[in-house]
């Protein structure tokens, strides 16, 4: 697939203080996978790669795809389209 892509990025909780601007948009290569842009986020934004990686290795942090779980939708293999919106949700405590 030739062509690409724009998605748009958006973190909560403490990851939002990672992401400049909010939202952020990513270009990407047609046929991006979820991995792919998790990989260029931790490229451009560091500081983010090591909490992206805790918390995608523990299980912490949910993706949602368009409003949707990644889980569900084929994790890191879940394809990305023109448009998409990825939000990373880090656990959130309060009370």
């Amino acid at each position: 697939m030739e062509g690409k892509i724009e998605v748009v990025v958006k973190a909560f909780g403490g990851l939002r203080a990672h992401i400049h601007p909010f939202p952020l948009r990513i270009e990407l290569p047609a046929g991006a996978r979820l991995r792919d842009l998790i990989s260029v986020l931790s490229e451009a934004h560091p500081e983010l790669h090591s909490e992206l990686e805790q918390g995608l290795s523990q299980g912490y942090i949910n993706i949602l795809i368009d409003g949707r779980n990644a889980r569900f939708l084929g994790g890191l293999d879940s394809e990305l389209k023109d448009g998409t919106s990825v939000a990373f949700i880090p656990p959130v405590g309060g009370g």
